[in-house]
């Protein structure tokens, strides 16, 4: 019986036991076991407990094998011998189970005989249902779904209303959905139990692989009343299974395409496999070269190496690598480099060996050609480039091509002189001395760099190589000298050089380094001031993990994104990162790239990274500047708001006060009226979470805390400052009407920031309306959405702006008031602007002004940021 299976039966609440078709109890569960005090043994048999034998002198044994040969479902008592010493009996009801086997299989349940046979009602049915601690369903005979327990429920993330019509729907997953319902439908034409698998929908749109076990539960005549289904989470063991034959497929499919031959070898030495190349290329079957020692596949040269190799890296458990020649189908030999690698487990022993043939016959050929020629083809492809000078082994000038005398324009007796003739020039004689004399004494060939007088008097960069040229004995017979002109070449270095020497200064005074990345081999190369930047040391060789060891976190994720997005083409990258040093500092740096295939066709990644600290905390003490201007504002409107804050905070209070002094003359009747005790302390909790209320909403629009960039609801927003506003608004004796836009989308803001700006434009707007008289004051309050953007606009019938209102209106320290101070609009402008939005004002066609503000939308997935510097910047 399967362990998954076993595990379901000993959770069952109920006592269960399998007899198979010799009559014998092969299996009962935990609770069966637990009730008789006979722990149940896979390998022995399991026996009842007697107590006694039937008066009549059948015995329980030969009754139940009586019961068994007729193939029925049957019932039976019998009583028990327990320890405890209390006789019991047990009503053993069986259904046979026909498996497919030659003889039944019988599954029985027993139930205590003195317990109350009569039917358990439908809770009763469910309860038990819902202990099993695995999904399960309850199906009718016509299969449709009756019940369902808690952890199918949990699991599905439905009700069992959704869930009866699961055909229809996706709980199982639609490529098993036909499988399943066939599987079920023969199951239950038969009437068997029936084991499958198959993905079922979690609730959180996951399919996970489940053993689907089916069970048909029979009364004692042998119907079936119900099926259960019960459902065991294998996706774990599946997902491995169907990993391991993806990776076994595809190890299978590699071996076969390799265009070299693989065979592999036991831990004896035995040959275990030859994988598809190598048995064509040998014309063989794998019986036939599993002993290949005897056999002509090697060559005769090459086979007491091949076989001793192999001998010694079984032994000693070494890699081998030889060169031999191998038998061909057609009988050709050819070259094969042959290397032997060990397959180690995790305990570190070699459970096989995998040899790779390559075949070199190609190779090798053209080494030996190669081989006759290189003496004069490495001076021919030498020398063509430029003068030749032929010297002896005592290194006198024998002779010279036509370039050599044209250049000096003197005999080459004359030039076998060179020491003393003038043509080297003084500063270079003892370097070219010491570097050719050296040469004819050890025999190494030379390479140095020295200048030549031309003819007319011009002194000229030559580059000299020298290779000597040794008969069959390597004796050297001549020496073969090759004097390339690289004047050209040397002034183009200076130029080069003096450019380079200009470019650092320059990439010096403006903090810019340069870089490129190939992004095949992972090669970089940087400039001076890009070491300077990220404080490394020059001479150390630069890699990947010596930019990423400089980085934080969230720069390292997003440098690797970079070089991902580069490799896949062509494309430009604008983006900063932060650099922490060895002291713990940090330096933030702006990177422009650009990725391209280079000259050689490798795509590479090149651009320029500027150190931009200094400017960074300029903006930040900027940005800490506007912050702490902000603050003043919000705190030169807390004095303003103050009759309001009293307003909105004495009237809970007051509630407060005379629902305790009512809760306590009840109390203190005769007996006491706790109903409405109960209800005048519900009044005070509610009074005192609406002074709370006010509190909490004043504390956050005044608080000095960074602000924090999350997803804002405008309406809402909005809301909360007419709240604080509401004291204002009545003493002035306006009219505030609110028009919000349905359903409209979160912007990314920080919320008290976007009080702030709220409470500025109304509490402009109460002031410019209350001046009025004459007319009844009234604001309007509009929320919309807009192509990507959410729009609070506030519109009244005050007395305008004036003449040049509209224009200097957000300069810092302009007011049309007599005792305003000139910059809450202009710290409104601010905040808005740093949310990436826009603040307007226009005068009214007749009366008033509006004023209105637009910021961005929240993104989807856009994550919450502080700022820890006051500034708003959503991401």
């Amino acid at each position: 019986m399967e362990a998954g299976l076993v595990r379901v039966l000993d959770t069952l609440p109920g006592m269960v036991f399998s007899i198979n078709p010799g009559g014998v109890i092969d299996f009962v569960n935990r609770a069966l076991a637990d009730y008789v005090g006979i722990q149940f043994q896979s390998d022995r048999d399991w026996s009842w407990p007697i107590a006694i034998e039937r008066p009549d002198g059948a015995t329980f044994h030969s009754k139940l094998r009586s019961m068994l040969q007729q193939s029925q479902p049957f019932q039976m008592e019998i009583p028990l011998s327990l320890p405890d010493g209390v006789g019991r009996s047990l009503l053993l009801r069986c259904n046979p189970m026909d498996d497919g086997a030659a003889e039944r299989r019988w599954y029985g349940i027993a139930t205590e005989s003195t317990v109350d046979s009569r039917p358990r009602d439908k809770n009763d049915f469910q309860r038990i249902v819902d202990s099993i601690p695995v999904p399960v369903a309850v199906t009718t005979p016509s299969g449709d779904v009756e019940a369902l327990n808690n952890p199918a429920l949990e699991y599905f993330g439905r009700t069992l209303e959704e869930l009866k019509d699961w055909k229809a729907t996706e709980v199982v997953h639609p490529e098993d959905l036909q499988a399943t319902i066939e599987d079920q439908l023969n199951a239950h034409l038969a009437g068997t139990f029936y084991n499958v698998e198959s993905r079922h929908l979690r609730h959180d749109g996951m399919y996970r692989w489940h053993n689907v076990l089916g069970l048909p539960l029979r009364d004692v005549n042998g119907t079936i009343l119900r099926w259960f289904h019960l459902l065991v989470d294998v996706d774990d063991r599946k997902r491995a299974e169907l990993e391991l034959a993806a990776r076994e497929r595809e190890a299978r499919v590699v071996l076969e395409s390799i265009p070299a031959g693989i065979g592999v070898i036991g831990i004896g030495g035995e040959v275990e496999a030859i994988n598809g190349p190598l048995l064509r290329y040998y014309g063989r079957t794998l019986e036939e070269l599993r002993d290949w020692g005897s056999t002509d596949v090697v060559h005769p040269d090459d086979m007491p190496r091949m076989i001793d190799a192999v001998d010694r890296a079984v032994a000693l458990g070494q890699p081998y690598d030889l060169e031999v020649r191998l038998r061909r189908a057609d009988g050709v030999h050819h070259w094969f480099q042959v290397t032997g690698s060990p397959l180690i487990d995790d305990e570190g022993k070699i459970v096989r060996w995998y040899a790779l043939h390559v075949d070199i016959d190609d190779r090798k050929r053209a080494e030996e050609a190669l081989a006759e020629r290189e003496r004069e083809s490495r001076f021919i492809v030498d020398g063509i480039a430029g003068m030749i000078a032929i010297f002896s082994p005592d290194a006198k000038l024998v002779g010279g091509n036509q370039q050599i005398i044209d250049y000096f324009q003197r005999p080459i007796d004359e030039l076998d002189n060179w020491a003393t003739n003038g043509i080297t020039h003084p500063d270079d004689l003892q370097l070219c001395i010491d570097s050719f004399m050296g040469s004819i004494a050890t025999g190494e060939p030379y390479d140095y760099e020295t200048r030549f007088l031309r003819h007319d008097g011009i002194w000229r960069w030559f580059q000299l190589r020298g290779l000597p040229l040794r008969n069959t004995d390597g004796e050297i017979i001549r020496w073969y000298g090759l004097l390339t002109d690289i004047d050209d070449r040397k002034r183009t270095e200076e130029q080069l050089r003096r450019s380079e020497a200009f470019l650092a200064d320059a990439q010096r005074l403006s903090k810019t380094g340069g870089f490129s990345l190939r992004l095949e081999t992972g090669e970089i190369v940087w400039s001076a001031e890009t070491y300077r930047i990220f404080d490394v040391d020059p001479s150390s060789p630069v890699t990947i993990q010596t930019v990423l060891s400089r980085l934080d976190p969230e720069s390292v994720l997003k440098v690797c994104n970079v070089i991902e997005t580069a490799r896949a083409g062509n494309g430009d990258f604008d983006y900063d990162i932060r650099l922490v040093m060895a002291d713990q500092s940090v330096k933030h740096v702006r990177v422009l790239a650009h990725s391209k295939k280079n000259k050689d066709g490798e795509q590479e990644l090149a651009g320029a990274v500027q150190d931009v600290t200094e400017r960074r905390e300029a903006e930040e003490a900027l940005n800490k500047v506007r912050s702490e201007l902000s603050y003043v504002t919000r705190i030169t409107s807390l004095g303003l708001l103050t009759a309001s804050i009293a307003h909105e905070v004495n009237q809970p209070l007051a509630g407060i006060v005379t629902n305790a002094s009512t809760c306590l003359r009840v109390l203190d009747t005769e007996p006491p009226n706790l109903e409405v005790a109960r209800d005048t302390a519900r009044r005070m909790i509610r009074d005192a979470n609406r002074a709370a209320d006010v509190i909490v909403r004043l504390r956050a629009l005044f608080s000095r805390k960074p602000p924090l960039i999350e997803p804002i609801d405008m309406n809402e927003v909005a809301t909360e400052v007419i709240a604080l506003a509401f004291g204002e608004i009545q003493r002035a004796r306006v009219s505030v009407v609110s028009e919000f836009g349905a359903a409209l989308p979160s912007v990314a803001g920080a919320r008290v920031q976007l009080q702030q700006v709220i409470m500025n434009l109304l509490r402009n707007a109460i002031e410019a309306t209350s001046a009025v008289e004459g007319r009844p004051g009234r604001i309007v309050i509009r929320t919309e959405a807009r192509d990507a953007e959410v729009r609070l606009i506030i519109k009244d019938t005050g007395i305008g702006f004036g003449m040049d209102g509209t224009k200097r209106i957000f300069d810092a320290f302009y007011t049309t008031k007599p005792d305003g101070m000139g910059i809450g609009l202009s710290v409104s402008r601010s905040i808005i602007e740093s949310h990436s939005g826009r603040l307007w004002a226009q005068s009214n066609a007749l009366h008033g002004a509006t004023v209105g503000f637009s910021v961005p939308i929240h993104p989807p997935g856009q994550a919450e940021t502080f700022q820890t510097d006051g500034s708003v910047a959503p991401r």
